[in-house]
């Protein structure tokens, strides 16, 4: 192999291995999604404001803050509550099938899982 070429093949590789190095997909790096296997809830509509990213079994919770969008990343149905006395009372504000968000579907305060 002449020095030229060697010299080429070795800079094609380096460049390829320090691009994807410092490549971040775009998706991990916009608070807008929400990440895959979880739920989220954002303290705006339109998935705008403060993200929080729950991970939970099948079951009834409370959400840590009021959510006023929300992303099904998860294999599950969930329906997010403006809860008033405990899981599954007060107000059924969506309900979201796996891979599925609402922008503004209310205040809500609690989620349901169904498994």
């Amino acid at each position: 192999m002449s020095v030229l070429k060697k010299s080429l093949t070795t800079i094609a590789v380096t460049g390829a291995l320090l691009g994807g190095t410092f490549a971040t997909p775009a998706a991990a790096a916009d608070p807008n999604t929400c990440p895959k296997g979880k739920f989220c809830g954002w303290s705006g509509t339109n998935r705008t404001g403060t993200r929080t990213v729950y991970s939970e079994a099948p079951g009834c919770y409370p959400l840590d803050h009021i959510a006023r969008s929300v992303s099904n990343q998860t294999s599950y149905t969930l329906a997010f509550w403006k809860v008033t006395l405990g899981c599954g009372t007060g107000t059924k504000l969506v309900t979201l099938k796996p891979g599925t968000y609402a922008n503004d579907p209310g205040s809500a305060n609690g989620v349901e899982i169904f498994g």
